[in-house]
């Protein structure tokens, strides 16, 4: 299994890292690319992390899903990149798990992507979108994962490394991240 993050200068740092951690953890390939002209991004709390792949020089069908970090100066990064929503579109029609973190499931609106789909997203981010907000936690759907805030990180990875690894892969997970060790 592959997945692709995409990330823009000001994205959550904890809601990016801990996903990708459950992830790899778990044995998913993930692909970090940027909307940056350049390979490196600045995460909301200034951290300068390097080496990302180019978002323009992605192939959409390599991956089985696609996430979203939140922070809200990378989600307005993201809400104003047309390669983007272009990209969202790409993920749908190519049947891709899409899924987003605290204010990005504002950028899968933008993409037509929440009509009429239960949803969840930081408080206050819902307003306006064309969606079914349910403030839950993480809403679990079967193309569509979106989660509330940074607390979720870890179980919004779980949700996303369960449906492309299956429930054994994320118990496996679970209990070496929560400290259980078996006897």
């Amino acid at each position: 299994m592959k997945a692709l993050m995409i990330f823009a200068d000001g994205f959550e740092d904890v809601e990016a890292i801990a996903t990708r951690d459950v992830l790899v953890r778990g044995r998913v390939e993930v692909v970090d690319a940027t909307i940056n002209s350049e390979d490196k991004v600045v995460t909301s709390h200034k951290m300068n992390l390097v080496n990302f792949a180019k978002l323009k020089d992605i192939n959409i069908k390599e991956f089985d899903a696609l996430i979203l970090p939140g922070g809200s100066r990378g989600v307005n990064n993201l809400l104003a990149s047309d390669l983007v929503t272009d990209t969202l579109k790409e993920a749908r029609k190519n049947d891709l798990l899409i899924c987003a973190i605290c204010a990005a499931p504002m950028v899968l609106a933008k993409a037509g992507l929440l009509k009429e789909q239960p949803f969840t997203c930081y408080p206050g981010c819902e307003e306006g979108l064309d969606g079914l907000y349910t403030g839950e936690e993480v809403v679990i759907l079967d193309k569509m994962i979106t989660a509330r805030s940074m607390l979720y990180s870890i179980p919004f990875g779980l949700a996303i490394l369960e449906k492309l690894k299956g429930l054994e892969t994320r118990k496996r997970v679970y209990d070496q991240i929560a400290g259980y060790v078996k006897k």
